[in-house]
């Protein structure tokens, strides 16, 4: 016997594509995506640098932060090591933004000479921090620069591990 065809949407496939559209809307909602979203307002962050020469300025940052890396425009990773309570996770949040320039000349670059001797190459790695308010006013900066010898990229990744976390408890230390 034949049975008779059922049009129509089954309950499953409701269930699954309402699970579908919740995961999405959460992961957009984490990722800083949506139009509250910190990724929206990378470019808005980032250009805060040009405000950064316009006077002394050494205020406590308030409020919850948004790290920043300035070359890659992007959430830098300083800000998820950012501690709950501080970090921002959308953009209403933010009343305290921070700029990371980040540098380093790599092994041995810059300082080489002819035949000199490996112990004169040296490189070095700094991170540049300029913090603002949400509205763009100056609040401090901060930098943190480690010299490297020339033994291999390993001290060069410490040297960054190094001013990662310094850099990460001046910015704490300012709350």
């Amino acid at each position: 016997m034949l049975r008779p065809h059922r049009s129509g949407v089954s309950a499953v496939a409701i269930i699954i594509v309402l699970a579908v559209v919740v995961v999405i809307l959460v992961v957009v909602s984490q990722t800083g995506m949506g139009p509250d979203g910190l990724a929206a307002h990378l470019d808005d962050y980032v250009a805060m640098l040009d405000n950064r020469g316009s006077g002394p300025a050494d205020a406590r940052f308030t409020g919850r932060a948004v790290v920043v890396d300035s070359e890659m425009k992007r959430l830098d990773d300083l800000h998820d090591r950012l501690s709950s309570s501080l970090r921002a996770q959308n953009h209403s949040e933010v009343e305290t933004v921070i700029v990371l320039v980040r540098s380093g000349t790599g092994i041995g670059a810059g300082m080489s000479v002819g035949l000199a001797p490996a112990s004169l190459q040296q490189g070095s790695y700094t991170i540049s921090a300029f913090a603002f308010d949400r509205n763009g006013k100056p609040l401090g900066s901060h930098s943190v620069n480690y010299t490297t010898s020339s033994s291999g990229t390993g001290e060069e990744a410490e040297a960054k591990a190094k001013a990662d976390r310094d850099m990460l408890a001046w910015i704490e230390q300012q709350f």
